[in-house]
């Protein structure tokens, strides 16, 4: 009877202990760039050419407002957007003008970060960079 108490008490013990551990962190990423994304904008693709503040707000139903310097129509775009294997491309007009212009982002769920240039008309370079980080 002894022998079997024994054995039994280092058995419960393992059961203890394997139920006491926490299991990872099981939260999962964001696999879009849904959400708002602040940082700055550059006119022109050379250095110390002029920046702006730039936010971009990614809405999950494939929509775009883009939201520049002084929150005036002049600095506000609206669009769509869409993924293109790990890149974020957007397509967008400014309110007060009608030029068309395309941004192309790289995107990573694991990053908060996120760089890229833009394009007037259907390029996604020649017109300017940003580099924006999610809020």
């Amino acid at each position: 009877m002894k022998k079997s108490l024994f054995a039994l008490i280092p058995a419960l013990a393992m059961v203890f202990l394997i139920s006491s551990c926490s299991k990872e962190d099981t939260t999962p990423t964001n696999s879009t760039p849904t959400g708002t994304w602040v940082g700055t904008g550059q006119y022109g693709i050379g250095p110390g050419n002029p920046t702006y503040a730039f936010t971009l707000n990614f809405k999950a139903n494939g929509t775009i407002d883009i939201v520049g310097n002084n929150n005036a129509a002049i600095d506000n775009a609206t669009g769509t957007w869409t993924m293109v294997q790990d890149s974020v491309r957007a397509y967008y007009t400014y309110l007060s003008g009608s030029a068309f212009y395309t941004l192309s982002g790289k995107f990573s769920s694991a990053s908060n970060v996120m760089v890229g240039t833009i394009g007037l008309g259907t390029s996604t370079t020649g017109t300017g960079t940003f580099s924006v980080t999610r809020q």
